[in-house]
């Protein structure tokens, strides 16, 4: 006759033996998950047999922004028109100091002209011989992107000839509060061949110490 062990020692047995069964399934997915972690970091590692393949991670471009903003002035006849490295060519209106800013409209800088005189005046920026010869009956546009440290101040954006009695047109608006950016434009058609034409933007009544900031100034013919 065959010999049973106890209840009480059968049931202990039992559960030592589904204790052993649990260990090994457990032993069993931790190696899984280190075979499949050694797989996905031997399969992100850079390919070193071919040396002209280009490596996985390069730093940005440092010109990327210079190159956004060249792409922008497509048809621009203003030369430094969105101030990037110094204010080359524009002319200071009116009694006030002028500067390169480097927080501009969308990226790089901008141009800031702060009055320096002993009351309120107009100030701004020109920058004469955008164009150097307009034929008769030509059109061109021209825009200026503005704001202030005080808003509301009166801005005006022109066109201007050369000579004794110069053609203009213009546009005026005001500054808008806080650090929002306006677009001004002004449109203008030459009335007589072979003049210079050129670009101003400036604000009147402006405080000494209060700033006209001026970006993006283009011309372009049409």
């Amino acid at each position: 006759m065959q010999a049973f062990p106890p209840r009480h020692l059968a049931r202990r047995g039992s559960r030592l033996n589904l204790a052993r069964k649990l260990e090994l399934v457990l032993e069993s997915l931790i190696g899984l998950a280190v075979v499949l972690i050694m797989a996905t970091v031997l399969a992100n590692l850079p390919d070193r047999s071919q040396s002209g393949a280009a490596p996985r991670y390069q730093r940005p471009d440092p010109t990327a922004s210079s190159l956004a903003s060249r792409a922008g002035a497509f048809g621009n006849l203003v030369g430094n028109w969105s101030f990037e490295q110094d204010l080359t060519g524009w002319q200071v209106v009116g009694a006030a100091e002028a500067v390169r800013e480097p927080q501009g409209r969308t990226s790089g800088s901008c141009a800031l002209v702060r009055a320096s005189g002993s009351q309120p005046g107009r100030v701004g920026l020109t920058l004469p011989g955008v164009v150097r010869e307009a034929a008769a009956g030509s059109r061109y546009v021209a825009s200026a992107w503005v704001r202030s440290t005080a808003p509301g101040l009166r801005v005006t954006v022109r066109l201007v000839g050369a000579g004794a009695k110069p053609e203009r047109s213009q546009t005026t608006a005001a500054t808008l509060p806080g650090l929002a950016w306006r677009r001004v434009f002004v449109a203008h058609t030459v009335a007589a061949a072979g003049g210079e034409l050129g670009v101003e933007i400036a604000a009147d009544g402006v405080n000494p110490g209060d700033a006209l900031l001026v970006d993006e100034v283009t011309v372009r013919k049409g």
